[in-house]
């Protein structure tokens, strides 16, 4: 696992309680806020997410005749690496490629206490050395890994209980093939985290 020795502040607003409320009665869940700051960029809502919506696939499309790649969705979610425990503050994020046996392929180091604080702001890439890591896996008949991703996370909702959030990914992500050669995917898909068993 990656290691990190670093604490966001964390703050949590007011407005918790009122994002579990929904129309007619019904807990919204769900839906991206429909509240803006007064630059009108829109802010994440926090409360309880039902991972049971999330699409099954976080798709990319690679250049060099790759084609579809994707993975699992949810990514799974670490627990606070600054020592809390199920707390938000700085997680590893672990993705599976979603194919058989589905292997670990992409994990990042997530500073979701950054979102809290400051819900209207993305979380842009690529982070500081040492924050990411892929793993080799077989693709379209090659071994390669995740070498790089530059774009950004924006987030919708963030369940501060759960360590879950719902998110747009978009960007480039870059694998390295074993020989040193290199190819390109395109992303832009929801991305969902849930809460994984480890630190």
């Amino acid at each position: 696992m990656l290691t990190m020795k670093r604490t966001w502040p964390v703050c949590v607003a007011a407005s918790m309680m009122a994002s579990l409320l929904g129309c007619g009665g019904r807990q919204n869940l769900l839906l991206p806020p429909d509240g803006s700051d007064a630059g009108g960029a829109t802010a994440a809502t926090f409360g309880p997410i039902d991972l049971t919506q999330a699409p099954a696939e976080l798709a990319m499309t690679c250049d060099d005749g790759i084609g579809t790649l994707a993975f699992d969705n949810p990514c799974l979610v670490g627990q606070n690496l600054g020592g809390g425990g199920s707390g938000i503050g700085g997680h590893e994020v672990e993705c599976t490629l979603a194919t058989a046996g589905h292997p670990i392929t992409w994990s990042f180091l997530l500073p979701l206490s950054q979102v809290i604080a400051q819900p209207t702001e993305p979380i842009s890439f690529p982070l500081p050395p040492g924050a990411i890591a892929g793993r080799p896996i077989s693709v379209a008949g090659m071994s390669a890994s995740v070498s790089g991703f530059v774009g950004a996370i924006t987030f919708s909702r963030v369940d501060t209980t759960n360590r879950a959030f719902i998110a747009q990914l978009k960007g480039t992500m870059t694998w390295t093939e074993q020989s040193g050669s290199r190819f390109s995917c395109q992303i832009d898909s929801p991305f969902w985290g849930a809460p994984g068993a480890f630190e």
